[in-house]
C-alpha cells in the first residue's frame, strides 16, 4: 500500500515524441492510479561513460546518507515538539506542494558543473547539517538532563526518605514544621519510618533504647523527648518524622578499681540510632542547608531559561535545515535519475522526468500500468540490466517525502 507521502520519481524515453505528448500518454496510462507532474530538469553535464558508471555505483550510498540526515532532522523536530507542531515546510510550502512545483536551484547547485563535483557539493552541504545537528542535539540533551536531575532533587518527596539529602525531600514548609533545635542538651533528628510501622513508632519511640539514661536511684529511660515526634512528609513507602533527643551528658573522671577513667561525654544519639535501626527505623541527623536549596533554585531557574532558549533555537534550526537538506536530497535524486537514465536509454539525452504520487491503495496498479505502457521496450542503452530481478523498462525511484515521525 502506498503511504500518503510516497512519491515515485520516474524517467521515461520520449521515443521521438514531444515532451507534452509523452507526458500526456503517461498521464492517460496512470491517471487512475496516480497524480502526475512533469519535472523541469536543466541540461546537466553528461561527462564520460566511466564517470557515469563510477557515479552510478556511488549513488546508493550518497542517497542513503543524505536521506538519513533528512530523517534525523525530522526526528529531532518531532522530539522537541511532541504535542502540537507546525508542519515542516520547504520553500514556505508543505513538501507535497513543493515536489510538484520543483524548480532547480541554479545559484546553489550550478547545473553545468561536472556531475561528480555536483554530487560532492550536495553531500558536503548535508554533511555540514549533520555535524551541526549532532552538536545542537548533544547540547540540548545535556541541558535538559541536568534540568531533569535538578527537578528530581529539588521537590518534596522526590527521593528516598531514608537516604536522600533532606534538601531533596523537604520543602521550606516542612522544615519550618520541624522546629529543629541543636542546643547543649537537645538535638533534633529525623527518623524514616516504614509506612506500615507509623503507629508502632508513635507508640514506642519513647521506649527505644530504654537503658540509655540511668538516674541516681537506678531508674532508666530513653533519650527521646515525649511528644516531640512530628510527621514532616510521607510517600508510598515511608514517613519522615522530626524527633527531639537528649544529646547526652558529661561524665566526670573517676577511679574504677585501680584504673582512672577520664572525664568525657556520654553521647545518647548513637545508642538511640542503633536501637531504632534494629526495629526498622532509620535515624538521621537533621542536616538541611537552606543556602544550598537557594543555590539549587537559582541554578534551576537559570537552566530552565537556557533550555527554553535552546528549545526555541533548535525548533527554528530544524525548520530551516530540514528545508535545506530536503532540497539537497531532491536535487540528488534528480541527478541520480539523470545518470541512471543516460546509462539505461543511451545518448543523446531524450527522456522526461516525471513525479508520480500513487493514489491510496493503488501502488500495485500503478506499477502494472507502467509495465504495460513500456512492455514494448527492450534493454537498450549503455548498461544491460536484464539479469536484475528488479529490472523495469524505465527508471524509477520510490521514496517517502516524510517519515512516520513527521
Amino acid at each position: 500500500m502506498a503511504a500518503p507521502n510516497e512519491f515515485w520519481l520516474l524517467t521515461v524515453p520520449k521515443e521521438g515524441q514531444t515532451p507534452e505528448a509523452t507526458f500526456e500518454k503517461l498521464r492517460r496510462h496512470t491517471d487512475g492510479a496516480s497524480q502526475g507532474y512533469l519535472i523541469q530538469v536543466p541540461s546537466l553535464t553528461v561527462g564520460t561513460l566511466n564517470s557515469l558508471m563510477s557515479l552510478s555505483e556511488d549513488m546508493d550510498k550518497v542517497d542513503a546518507s543524505i536521506e538519513s540526515v533528512v530523517r534525523k532532522v525530522e526526528r529531532q523536530y518531532a522530539e522537541v515538539t511532541p504535542k502540537t507542531r507546525d508542519p515542516l515546510l520547504v520553500d514556505a510550502v508543505p513538501v507535497d506542494r513543493y515536489l510538484p512545483s520543483f524548480v532547480w536551484e541554479h545559484a546553489k547547485y550550478p547545473h553545468r558543473r561536472a556531475l561528480p563535483e555536483l554530487v560532492q557539493h550536495l553531500r558536503q552541504t548535508v554533511s555540514e547539517t549533520d555535524d551541526e545537528l549532532k552538536h545542537l542535539a548533544s547540547t540540548y540533551a545535556d541541558k535538559t538532563q541536568k534540568l531533569q536531575a535538578l527537578k528530581r532533587s529539588s521537590g518534596k518527596g522526590r527521593g528516598s526518605l531514608s537516604l536522600s539529602p533532606l534538601e531533596e525531600v523537604l520543602s521550606a514548609d516542612d522544615v519550618a514544621k520541624a522546629k529543629a533545635i541543636d542546643t547543649e542538651y537537645l538535638v533534633t533528628v529525623v527518623v524514616a519510618v516504614p509506612k506500615a510501622k507509623d503507629q508502632e513508632f508513635l507508640k514506642t519511640y519513647t521506649e527505644i533504647a530504654p537503658d540509655c539514661i540511668s538516674g541516681e536511684n537506678g531508674e532508666t529511660c530513653s533519650p527521646a523527648v515525649p511528644g516531640s515526634a512530628v510527621k514532616l512528609v510521607s510517600d508510598g513507602e515511608a514517613s519522615l518524622y522530626a524527633l527531639t533527643l537528649l544529646k547526652g551528658r558529661h561524665v566526670s573522671g573517676a577511679y574504677e578499681g585501680d584504673s582512672w577513667r577520664p572525664s568525657g561525654f556520654d553521647d545518647f544519639v548513637p545508642r538511640y540510632t542503633t536501637a531504632a535501626r534494629s526495629l526498622g527505623f532509620v535515624v538521621r541527623p537533621f542536616a538541611y542547608d537552606a543556602e544550598k536549596v537557594a543555590r539549587t533554585s537559582a541554578d534551576r531557574a537559570t537552566l530552565e531559561q537556557e533550555c527554553d532558549r535552546l528549545h526555541a533555537s533548535i525548533v527554528r534550526w530544524c525548520r530551516s535545515h530540514f528545508a535545506e537538506s530536503f532540497v539537497a536530497w531532491i536535487h540528488l535524486k534528480i541527478v541520480r535519475a539523470f545518470v541512471e537514465s543516460v546509462l539505461r536509454y543511451g545518448l543523446p539525452v531524450d527522456f522526461l522526468t516525471v513525479l508520480l504520487v500513487p493514489r491510496k491503495y493503488k501502488e500495485q496498479k500503478l506499477a502494472e500500468a507502467l509495465d504495460q505502457m513500456f512492455a514494448h521496450r527492450h534493454t537498450v542503452g549503455l548498461v544491460d540490466d536484464e539479469e536484475d530481478d528488479g529490472y523495469r523498462p524505465y527508471v524509477v525511484q520510490k521514496c517517502h517525502a516524510l517519515s512516520a515521525a513527521a
